[in-house]
């Protein structure tokens, strides 16, 4: 069996580990890239994505409830935006990440804060303990008072570059405040995950991808014109242990994966006796196989994001899909998903408004499918 071996391409894990390295900061996953693969499922699943905007729309879509005293705030008049547009994406990085973030600035007498802005969730990283030499008050803050620090990057791929480079920022702190610019992090709670978290649908991500390597593979089928798979025989002589293992190593990495659904190799040879045979393989009705997981897909996504066929737009077998159906199943989504998104937001923003003196709380309100009022009234 020395002139035979066979390949698969191995399963990245979905679920990494956080923990410390010898970088000055916290790695968000094994490659430091995590938020980068959660975008892309989001970006690359039509079910995925479209049960991220809907969670998105009802957990911030209609902003914050604007009053004489709260208008000033939410105007966020020193600021590039104001508190409604940096909420939604707050909002979209909660329901993408399972965490948000944002800084502020205090004024100059340290008494309130004059401005919010908005940090992208993806780009922060948590800096490790033990970063500050002996005698650097941050050393103190860090370990005694557990201020937090985060170090930020435009592009972490790539953090090694000049216009790239990682910038260090204290954490939001009411009794350190020299520094004027602090930001505050919050992260969904998750049992047993340090630093960082995973969102709430993690369970079902290995579904997400695979709607998407399944989309992926019918895509690659048809840009090749459905040819079948092939078994190459070489006739040339048994390669050296070495060559084999070149050789698999090569085919791994050009011909695994969806991309490379229905591929055909070219080889060129000197005479008809040293070329290699092309054996046609039957797909083992691959697509079909695909097609029949098509259901079981859909239904461990929308259990994962903790939703039901009707509030996600799925026809269902017996039923029409009235507006009171829909309406029934947002209201029992917004209590058991959404309203603990929306206090976790809430929360946040409210200690800042405590910090600025108001004495009324910020309150979300979300877009729902049917105004619940105006069908009420057209029933009468």
């Amino acid at each position: 069996m020395d002139n035979f071996f066979g390949f698969s391409v191995n399963k990245k894990e979905n679920t990494p580990i956080f923990s410390e390295s010898r970088s000055e900061w916290v790695p968000y996953g094994e490659d430091n890239q995590y938020p980068t693969y959660l975008v892309d499922l989001m970006n690359k699943s039509s079910k995925h994505n479209s049960l991220i905007k809907k969670k998105v729309n009802m957990t911030v879509g209609g902003g914050f409830i604007e009053s004489e005293l709260t208008k000033n705030f939410i105007e966020n008049p020193n600021g590039r935006e104001d508190l409604n547009t940096i909420v939604y994406k707050n909002g979209y990085d909660l329901n993408t990440y399972g965490g948000f973030s944002f800084a502020v600035t205090w004024n100059n007498e340290r008494t309130g804060i004059s401005r919010m802005t908005y940090i992208d969730y993806s780009k922060l990283r948590i800096a490790k303990k033990g970063i500050f030499e002996d005698g650097d008050p941050r050393k103190v803050m860090q370990e005694k008072d557990n201020v937090d620090f985060y170090y930020t990057s435009s592009d972490w791929s790539q953090y090694r570059k000049e216009a790239h480079r990682p910038k260090l920022w204290q954490g939001f702190s009411e009794k350190h405040k020299d520094t004027a610019v602090q930001i505050v992090s919050v992260n969904e709670y998750r049992a047993g995950v340090d630093f960082y978290t995973y969102p709430d649908y993690i369970a079902s991500v290995d579904w997400v991808e695979l709607d998407m390597h399944i989309a992926n593979f019918h895509l690659s089928s048809v840009h090749n014109g459905f040819t079948p798979s092939m078994v190459i025989s070489f006739k040339g002589g048994v390669p050296t242990e070495n060559e084999q293992k070149q050789l698999k190593k090569k085919l791994q990495k050009q011909y695994g994966g969806s991309d490379n659904a229905s591929q055909v190799f070219v080889t060129f040879s000197e005479s008809a006796d040293s070329s290699p045979e092309f054996i046609p393989v039957n797909l083992n009705a691959s697509d079909e196989r695909f097609l029949q997981l098509e259901e079981q897909i859909q239904q461990n996504i929308i259990v994962g994001h903790g939703a039901s066929p009707i509030l996600a737009g799925v026809a269902v077998g017996g039923k029409l899909g009235s507006s009171d159906e829909v309406i029934e199943n947002e209201q029992m989504f917004q209590r058991n998903v959404i309203d603990a998104k929306q206090k976790l937001i809430e929360r946040a923003y409210n200690k800042i408004c405590d910090i600025n003196g108001y004495t009324e709380k910020l309150e979300l309100v979300g877009i729902k499918s049917f105004d619940e009022k105006n069908i009420e009234d057209g029933d009468k």
